[in-house]
């Protein structure tokens, strides 16, 4: 368990973004499953990544399950600690169940609701055989991105793992709790449909539902230079499962303008897969543009984790716009820009309020009028605080654009 330790304590170091309170994910892919045992049961999976990001109160959760079956699961919450000799201990916190399951997503109430601390866990009992009941689904992420436990027993039971267990680097079961509808499940951190410097810029936004239930939600728009209200523009989308929504212009669509970023919220806290790609609109001479991927909250870029964007290396023909969408808790950034061998050209500091959206020239962003060819401008972010950072780089002759997430990976 030495590794679980060495995980939990990284895990524990980093902040995300205060959100509707959710404790667990749903996975954007759940079509697998894993187990340690095929015939036995109870077995217990807990989700190590995605712990309560503050204290609050919990009243629902969404489980993607494999098999319809009856008396299938229990959710179960866990708080985890260490012992005087450094080894790792669970203590449950709340257990709800059991829960009958069809195939898909199960939508549950926790009755009565479950009171969390920042740090606790969602964990599920499979409490019937695999090959008879089915379990929770799953989806391996790349660069061992999230962490589930999966031990023989039942967990809530004691907290104290069974004789079979495994950590696996990567995993995470689709399994969340949450305590209101909608809940924010992606962003595009940039959206628009605006008149450019030569060119009407557009938002083409595709929808697909991976899954076996039917996913229902909004997509809602906000401006630049103004934090989200209750108020800001909004489209209902409903998408039966394997189905994939298109809208040509999706800004235009909602019945309005302008430039800002764009929210996925669902029921369920159900998880489609969202891409996009922002365009120069030529008409008859065709469309220039990039794509862009919806973003899961927890990919925003927080105290432990830089940012580097590129300045153009042809500052003639070429100019660079910064975008800054915040979440819950704001940002202070410390911008540095530095020349093509690393030499500091000037820096300064700059606060963004809770979900909010700006999109700046360079010479605004950065306070420099000069912008240096080839260099780059790093971006910390003191904490508390997230944000969604990029580059938007047009070639002036022809509209073209790139895009480019503030990150180093």
């Amino acid at each position: 368990m030495r590794n679980v330790i060495v995980i939990l304590v990284s895990l524990l170091a980093s902040s995300i973004a205060a959100q509707p309170l959710t404790v667990g994910v749903h996975v954007a892919d759940p079509t697998s499953t894993s187990t340690l045992s095929f015939s036995d049961a109870p077995v217990s999976y807990i989700n190590l990544a995605d712990y309560a990001p503050a204290a609050g109160t919990l009243n629902k959760a969404s489980v993607d399950w494999s098999v319809a079956c009856s008396n299938a699961f229990k959710v179960v919450f866990l708080r985890y600690g260490f012992s005087t000799n450094s080894s790792f201990t669970l203590t449950v916190v709340a257990t709800r169940g059991p829960f009958n399951a069809i195939a898909g997503r199960n939508d549950v109430t926790l009755t009565p609701p479950v009171s969390v601390l920042t740090g606790d866990l969602i964990g599920i009992v499979q409490l019937q055989p695999f090959n008879t009941c089915g379990t929770v689904r799953m989806m391996q992420y790349p660069g061992n991105n999230g962490y589930s436990l999966i031990t023989v027993t039942d967990i809530s039971n004691s907290g104290t793992l069974g004789s079979s267990s495994s950590v696996g680097p990567g995993y995470r079961i689709s399994a969340v709790a949450y305590n209101s509808d909608p809940v924010l499940v992606r962003i595009l951190p940039a959206a628009g449909a605006v008149q450019g410097s030569g060119a009407f810029f557009r938002t083409a936004l595709q929808l697909y539902n991976p899954s076996l239930s039917s996913i229902s939600g909004n997509l809602v728009f906000h401006k630049q230079g103004q934090s989200a209200a209750a108020g800001d523009p909004s489209l209902a989308f409903t998408l039966a499962p394997g189905q994939v929504f298109s809208y040509p212009d999706v800004i235009t669509t909602m019945g309005t303008s302008g430039l800002g970023s764009l929210d996925v919220v669902t029921n369920g806290a159900a998880d489609p897969i969202v891409t996009a790609r922002v365009f120069s609109d030529g008409g008859v001479t065709g469309t220039s543009g990039f794509s862009e991927e919806g973003l899961l909250p927890a990919e925003a870029i927080n105290t432990f984790r830089r940012g580097i964007l590129f300045t153009p290396d042809d500052p003639v023909n070429f100019r660079i716009n910064i975008g800054v969408r915040t979440l819950d808790a704001g940002a202070t950034l410390s911008i540095a820009v530095r020349d093509a061998n690393g030499g500091l050209l000037g820096s300064r500091t700059a606060t963004y309020p809770a979900n909010y959206f700006q999109q700046d020239s360079f010479a605004t962003f950065t306070g420099l009028s000069t912008l240096p060819a080839g260099g780059r401008i790093q971006i910390s972010i003191a904490n508390p605080g997230t944000a969604f950072i990029y580059s938007s780089v047009i070639d002036g002759r022809t509209s073209d654009s790139t895009y480019r997430l503030a990150d180093v990976k």
